[in-house]
Formats: C-alpha cells, sequence, structure tokens
C-alpha cells in the first residue's frame, strides 16, 4: 500500500511539471516580392547554387575563397567551439548513466595486540539518479541542441566569409581599374595641356584655356592616390578573410583581372527553402530549442530526486578477518525552503527563452529582408548599368566629335574640356555600377544561405 502511494505521488507530481508552449512558426511569404516584377529571374533548386562563387569564372577569386576556408581564424574558432559543445554534451550525457567508482587501500597498523599487522580494503560503489521528472533528460537534449546550433554558426560564418571575400575582392578589382581609367584619361589630358600650351605660346588660345586645362589633369591627378587608398584598404581586408600575410597575398593579386562577372544571370530558391536551410535561423532556433530544454530542466528541480545506490566491497585486517561488505539502497532529497532560489532560476530560465524566440523571429525576418533587398538591389543597380552603359557610348562619341570640330574651329576649348570631363565621370560611373550589380549579386547568393 505504502509503494502504491509513493507512485502516485511521483505521478501527480510529474503531471504538475510545467512545459513551454510549442514555438509559434512566423509567417511565412508565399513568394518574393521583388521577383514578380523581375522575370529574368527563375527559382531553381539548392544543387544548382552550391559553389555559387564559381559562376563568376574568376581563379583568383576561387583561390583566395579557398585559402580562407583553409586559414580564417573566426572559422577556427567556431570549428573549436563545436568540440566544445560536444565534450559538455558527451558530459551531460554521463548523467543518464550509473555512476560506478572503484577503491583500493591496504597498509599495516598497530593494534596494540600483535604488533603491526597488515590490513586491506577493496571495494566497489554505483549510483544512479531515477530520473523520473526528466531533468537530467531535458538538460540532455538541450546539450544536444546547443551542439547543433554551435554546428549551425559554423555553417552561417563560412557563408558569411564566402559572401565578404568575394565582396572584398571585387572592390579590389573595382578600384585597380578605375586607377586605369584616370591614368588613361590623364594621358589624353596631359596631351591636351601641351596643345593647348603650344598654342598660348604663339597667341591662339588665351590663358583661361591653360589653366582650365591643367585643373582637369591636377583634379585626375589627385584622383590616383585616392583609388591606390581604397585598393591598398580592400587588399588589407583581405588579410585577416584569408589569413595569409601581404606579401603572399599581393603575389595572389598581381595579375590585373576584371571585376568579376557582372552579367552573371541571378536565381532565387522558393521563400520556403531558403526558411529552412539558412544556418543563422537553423542556429537560432536549434538555440531556441535549447533554452527550452533547459526552462524545462529547471522545472523539474523543484520536484524531489530519488537516487538508488550499491555498494560492494571486501576488507581484512587483524582486528577483522576477510569480511564481504554489501548494501543497496535508495534514497530522496527535496528542498523545502531554499527562499525562492528554484524559483528564480526557473524564470531566469523563462526570460531567456523568450529572447532566445525572438533572437530566432528577428532571424527570419532579417532573411527575408535580405534576399529582398538583395534582389532590388541587383534589379535597380541592372537597369542603373545599362543606361550607365549608354552614356558612357555617348560621351565617348561627344568627346571624338568635340575633338574634330575644335580643330576645325567650330567650339571652344571649353567644349573639348567639358566633353572630356564628362567622358571621365560616365567611365568612373560605369565602372562602379558594374561593381554595385557584382556585389548586389553576391549578397543576393549569401542571403539564400547555400555555399
Amino acid at each position: 500500500m505504502n509503494k502504491v502511494h509513493a507512485l502516485s505521488l511521483v505521478l501527480l507530481l510529474q503531471g504538475c511539471l510545467a512545459t513551454s508552449p510549442d514555438i509559434e512558426q512566423p509567417d511565412q511569404p508565399v513568394d518574393w516580392i521583388t521577383n514578380k516584377e523581375n522575370q529574368a529571374v527563375v527559382e531553381t533548386d539548392v544543387s544548382t547554387l552550391q559553389s555559387w562563387w564559381k559562376r563568376f569564372d574568376d581563379p583568383v577569386l576561387d583561390k583566395l575563397i579557398n585559402i580562407a576556408l583553409d586559414n580564417n581564424p573566426d572559422r577556427d574558432i567556431a570549428k573549436a567551439r563545436i568540440s566544445e559543445s560536444r565534450g559538455l554534451q558527451r558530459t551531460q550525457r554521463s548523467f543518464l548513466f550509473p555512476q560506478v567508482d572503484v577503491s583500493a587501500s591496504t597498509g599495516r597498523e598497530d593494534t596494540g595486540i600483535n604488533n603491526a599487522d597488515s590490513f586491506y580494503d577493496a571495494g566497489f560503489d554505483a549510483s544512479f539518479e531515477l530520473d523520473i521528472f526528466g531533468e537530467n533528460r531535458q538538460r540532455v537534449d538541450a546539450s544536444n541542441y546547443a551542439t547543433d546550433a554551435a554546428e549551425y554558426n559554423y555553417r552561417d560564418i563560412t557563408l558569411t566569409l564566402i559572401g565578404e571575400v568575394s565582396r572584398t575582392y571585387t572592390r579590389v578589382r573595382e578600384f585597380q581599374q578605375q586607377i586605369t581609367i584616370a591614368e588613361k584619361n590623364l594621358k589624353i589630358q596631359l596631351d591636351t595641356l601641351e596643345l593647348i600650351r603650344n598654342q598660348f605660346s604663339v597667341g591662339e588660345v588665351p590663358q583661361l584655356d591653360v589653366e582650365r586645362s591643367e585643373n582637369l589633369v591636377n583634379t585626375t591627378k589627385a584622383s590616383i592616390p585616392e583609388f591606390r587608398r581604397l585598393a591598398t584598404n580592400a587588399k588589407l581586408q583581405l588579410i585577416t578573410l584569408t589569413g595569409i600575410l601581404p606579401e603572399r597575398l599581393e603575389n595572389i593579386l598581381l595579375t590585373k583581372e576584371n571585376i568579376p562577372a557582372a552579367d552573371v544571370k541571378p536565381v532565387l530558391l522558393s521563400p520556403a527553402n531558403v526558411l529552412f536551410i539558412r544556418p543563422d535561423i537553423r542556429a537560432a532556433f536549434s538555440q531556441l530549442q535549447s533554452n527550452i530544454a533547459l526552462t524545462q530542466a529547471e522545472q523539474a528541480s523543484i520536484f524531489p530526486a530519488f537516487n538508488l545506490g550499491a555498494f560492494y566491497g571486501v576488507t581484512d585486517s587483524a582486528a577483522l578477518n576477510s569480511t564481504t561488505i554489501w548494501n543497496v539502497f535508495i534514497g530522496g532529497a527535496f528542498a523545502l525552503l531554499d527562499f525562492g532560489r528554484i524559483e528564480g532560476r526557473v524564470d531566469a530560465a523563462k526570460a531567456v527563452e523568450a529572447q532566445a524566440y525572438q533572437t530566432y523571429r528577428k532571424a527570419v525576418l532579417n532573411a527575408i529582408q535580405e534576399v529582398e533587398t538583395a534582389m532590388n538591389d541587383y534589379s535597380e543597380i541592372s537597369n542603373r548599368r545599362v543606361s550607365l552603359y549608354n552614356a558612357y557610348r555617348n560621351a565617348d562619341k561627344a568627346l571624338q566629335l568635340s575633338a574634330e570640330l575644335f580643330g576645325e574651329g567650330e567650339i571652344s576649348f571649353l567644349d573639348v574640356l567639358d566633353s572630356q570631363r564628362t567622358a571621365n565621370q560616365a567611365d568612373s560611373e560605369l565602372v562602379t555600377a558594374e561593381a554595385a550589380q557584382t556585389e548586389s549579386l553576391i549578397r543576393l547568393y549569401k542571403s539564400l544561405g547555400v555555399y
């Protein structure tokens, strides 16, 4: 009868154990809003997007990404955190199994009867906590989810690393190309300045034309050190990303390459796929599950803890002949007065769980925003690039015509300078737009969560 009463009490307490509510899934979009206005973009499957950076067909970019995957410090830190989490996971699992200890001792003792006599003791004891209310099981679940979160964080860091290397490399090539354009324009402007100075020396043009020509030359000269500074700074960012020293990096970037192909056609995954495979969302979800399990574990700690134990040993001494000793016991403990300590831990665990839920919710919303923003950027920048390319062709043609008309005396030198300035600006803006289009494409692929 007593056993029946004890079992009834256990089941009653277990039924009182509160559990966290089911996770409410945030609403998912039916389709990408931006994509409805861009018929050139089609949805595809995950396998199509793997190793997406190779679509740019740039061997230097491929090499930098491979080096970064092998040497980046942040990635190595994330890998070490996975190992740490797995170690804690194994430790937590051990509490689900009996704990066995073995002990042995030998020596000599003075009994006062036969002088010093030898003695020895040997035995082992085992204990096992009866996890009736699931506290240990919930903590194991929490450690499992925490390990999952660490692994997804590692994948998120890897994806971010690939995106950052690609974006930074694009900026290096953009500024290098801007330097090339500026140096080309400077040569044309210097030739024009020499011509104007010769004409001024024979009185064919006023001093004003010389000053205007020199102004344009000096303005172009001033842009070159700035582009060099920006290119160098972008290279220095690659040092941290790739984990290699400047000398080796400089050797890799020696070859002159164009901006990675901006005419690569973008593709998309369905919203459901993106929200399912993005590593940051999965990491946030795993962390939420871990916090839910920890909350339930803290709630279970309110109730009694039961332990089953046993001991078996052999002892032999002068006072006691060789004797076998054993016992089996079951014990329980229940906190009657802890001044709110357990309740405080439960409240704190619930608060952490609420934070984890909002972090997960924010990750979902952030993913939707990133995809939509990148798609919108790519669409609008592509349109702008087309117009800038047409403007560049117009400016180049106008520059040729202005030189011919000036030679025929049909227009003033001010018109020639204006044509040169317009052509320089159009050339530079076109390069900027090409780089921006490539960067928006990189952001789009990164936002899909595939690498």
